[in-house]
Order: C-alpha cells, then structure tokens, then sequence
C-alpha cells in the first residue's frame, strides 16, 4: 500500500512540473512572439490612420500598442504584484 501511494504522489508530481513548463512555454510565446506582433500592428494602424485622418482607426491603433506594451511587460508585472503581495 506504501509502495502504490508514493508511486502516485510520484505521479502527481511529475504531471505537476510538466503543466508548469507548458505554461512557461506559452507565456514565453505570448511574450516574446504576440506582443511585439501586436505592438507593430498598433503602430502600422495608428500611422496608417494619422496619415489618412481617420480618428477612430487612430484610437484603435493606440489601443493595440497599448494592448502589446502590456503583453511585453506580463512578466515584470507579475513579478511585482508577487513581491508586493508576499507570495
């Protein structure tokens, strides 16, 4: 019964590590792949929109930088919200 029970923490365990570096290799890509993507997308809409006069392209181009810009900074976000919170 001891034999079974380890073997099954055992297994938790290793699914446990495998989910985080799932997750790590996707936060990695929505970082370093979408936002910038994201962020140049803002920036080609945003100067497309200014040089056509169109306001709320213009709106909505900024929106997208902004929306990149915080794709790119997830990580030290989150890094501060942990050290401020304690966890």
């Amino acid at each position: 019964m001891l034999v079974v029970g380890s073997q099954a923490a055992f297994a938790d365990s290793a699914s446990e590590i495998q989910l985080g570096t799932f997750l790590e290799g996707i936060a990695d890509f929505l970082i370093r792949i979408v936002g910038p993507a994201i962020l140049v997308i803002g920036i080609c809409m945003g100067g497309i929109s200014m040089a056509t006069g169109n306001e709320r392209g213009l709106n909505r181009g900024i929106m997208a930088i902004v929306g990149g810009a915080f794709i790119m900074m997830s990580r030290a976000i989150l890094d501060l919200v942990q050290r401020l919170s304690g966890f």
